[in-house]
């Protein structure tokens, strides 16, 4: 678990702490109800900041129809909110020293909330993530790069974002819905374009001299796979499998077991395509392509049915050739038919034959 966004019904106090009213889009929330108005101090927090201090984002807001009724609301990264950084995984014993960090903060600001209701609380947005070390198989750049052709997951947005506004570039794949976004991004330029506490400078440091570690080896090249769910519905709807009757409490979502399961569900969504293995061959240049696929077919017919899903996949990526052919065609069935072939087809490969294929068992969560 990472990010973590919770909502307590509270008086608004009239305090030091919230006594600048700003837009929703100053604190750069990704989903918000309410009022266009929050309460907060903005500037605190970066004093605070400007001490190598984290500091979470925490504001009073009003009911969207009885503006009376206010609500405190405290977002955060756990990890950071700990260990001052976010490559170090919180474990499932950590609880109460979460919620007590949680509580603390929330008293340092005025707010008495104590740990059985943040325990007790559905959150209103939560993110889990995994840092995967891929410094001994490949580049971060080259990882993210093999995984930008799977473009399509169900009613999601996709875009590849390459920071060459910022000074160590870096690079990040995003699938996109109004109430959830999953992305893979490149942690180890984040930490050295973003670095904010005291401790994630001295890791951002460390990365720098190629000497950081994790679990005793080398890690320079940090992939960061992460799942944002940003609705209280969104949240409960995917975690009912796994918790059944239970409600999705902060207390019953913190489990180590679980966040890995929500994980690998979304990451197989994506990267567990039917056609994974055309897809990182469509990567090839046209000569190891030709030679692969006269090592692996004999039959002409086959050989074409194969080049033609690479070279639309090559020209338009797998979100657009799915499009075009639904749209030639008019027909689903069509199309899984096709995919079911292509699966059968591609059985035959060599796996340890395409020279893409350096970071996939690195991404096998």
């Amino acid at each position: 678990m990472d990010t973590i966004r919770l909502k307590f019904s509270y008086p608004k106090p009239d305090s030091v702490y919230f006594n600048h009213a700003i837009q929703q889009k100053e604190l750069r929330l990704d989903f918000i109800a309410g009022s266009r108005f929050v309460w907060t101090n903005n500037v605190w927090r970066k004093e605070q900041q400007a001490l190598g201090l984290y500091v979470p984002k925490y504001w009073f807001e009003q009911h969207f129809k009885y503006p009376e009724i206010t609500y405190f609301c405290f977002e955060a990264s756990l990890p950071k909110l700990l260990n001052r950084e976010n490559i170090t995984a919180l474990k499932d014993c950590q609880l109460e020293e979460v919620a007590k960090a949680i509580s603390d903060f929330c008293k340092k600001v005025g707010i008495f909330i104590f740990t059985e209701q943040i325990k007790d609380t559905i959150p209103t947005l939560i993110a889990i993530g995994e840092n995967i070390n891929i410094t001994n198989f490949c580049s971060c750049n080259n990882a993210i790069g093999a995984l930008k052709p799977f473009d399509y997951k169900t009613h999601s947005d996709h875009r590849t974002v390459e920071f060459s506004d910022h000074k160590h570039g870096g690079k990040e794949a995003i699938f996109n819905q109004i109430n959830e976004t999953t992305k893979a991004y490149d942690k180890s330029k984040e930490i050295l374009n973003r670095a904010e506490t005291a401790k994630e400078k001295e890791v951002a440091e460390l990365i720098k001299a190629g000497s950081y570690q994790i679990d005793g080896k080398m890690a320079t090249e940090i992939l960061r796979i992460e799942v944002t769910i940003k609705t209280p519905r969104k949240i409960a709807s995917k975690f009912k499998p796994y918790l059944g009757d239970l409600p999705p409490t902060f207390e019953n979502l913190f489990n180590e077991e679980l966040w890995a399961k929500v994980l690998k569900d979304e990451v197989n969504k994506v990267f567990n395509h039917p056609l994974q293995r055309i897809i990182f061959l469509s990567l090839e240049s046209q000569p190891f392509i030709d030679s692969f696929l006269d090592k692996h077919y004999q039959h002409i017919q086959t050989k074409d049915t194969v080049r033609g899903i690479l070279s639309n996949l090559q020209e338009r990526g797998l979100a657009d050739t799915r499009r075009t052919y639904l749209k030639r065609y008019k027909s689903r069935q069509t199309w899984y038919n096709y995919l079911r072939r292509l699966k059968q087809l591609q059985e035959h490969f060599d796996w340890s034959a395409l020279a893409k294929l350096d970071s996939v068992d690195t991404l096998t969560l």
